[in-house]
């Protein structure tokens, strides 16, 4: 018989107040009880969500994909880890092309886009803590570099859809038939984009 202990993280809420091990939680059959890693990230306030636009302003992507010009642009600094989690991307209308794509990759040496982009400020799942995540974001941009060498780039996300027509000005708007919500989640593919120390992701 054994009497397993652990030392609680001190970014938890109270945790910081205890000072020695406190008793292993478990089932009547010993099975150990541990908290999700997502949700034990989200309580210590490692998680943040940033939003490219809102409900009621909404921002105009770039149109055709272009690597420099981003829709959204992470840095993420030295010494810091990043790890992506979940995106989503939601069409209200839609340009005249018959293609819909979406393009997620990261990578080491990009550098931010600078010209005509627009600050997006993380915000911390515990709304008790500010962002000091130290990460660099924004949105709708123009002039990035482009992560260098190609065999530090990695594609972890390519969606879309071709549309049930080739949308005019007449018709640029998002029928019954079109696809408007896309998402993306690591736990769902088993793709983990570990981001750290000067890395991108576009």
């Amino acid at each position: 018989m054994s009497d397993t202990k652990v030392k609680p993280s001190s970014g938890l809420v109270g945790a910081s107040a205890i000072t020695g091990y406190v008793p292993l939680k478990g089932m009547i059959d010993g099975t150990a009880f541990t908290a999700d890693w997502l949700a034990r990230m989200a309580l210590e306030g490692r998680m943040y969500t940033a939003n490219a636009g809102t409900g009621t302003a909404p921002f105009t992507g770039g149109g055709a994909y272009v690597n420099t010009a981003p829709d959204i642009d992470m840095s993420v600094p030295s010494g810091v880890m990043i790890v992506p989690v979940y995106a989503k991307v939601v069409f209200e209308t839609s340009g005249n092309s018959l293609l819909a794509e979406i393009v997620g990759v990261y990578g080491k040496g990009g550098v931010i886009a600078p010209t005509s982009a627009t600050s997006v400020t993380p915000v911390n799942h515990r709304l008790d803590l500010g962002n000091d995540s130290g990460v660099t974001i924004v949105s709708d941009g123009t002039g990035a570099t482009y992560m260098t060498p190609a065999a530090s780039i990695v594609e972890f996300w390519r969606d879309g859809e071709q549309m049930a027509i080739t949308k005019t000005s007449a018709s640029a708007t998002v029928a019954s038939t079109d696809k408007t919500r896309f998402e993306w989640s690591a736990l769902a593919t088993g793709v983990w984009p570990i981001m750290y120390a000067t890395d991108d992701v576009k």
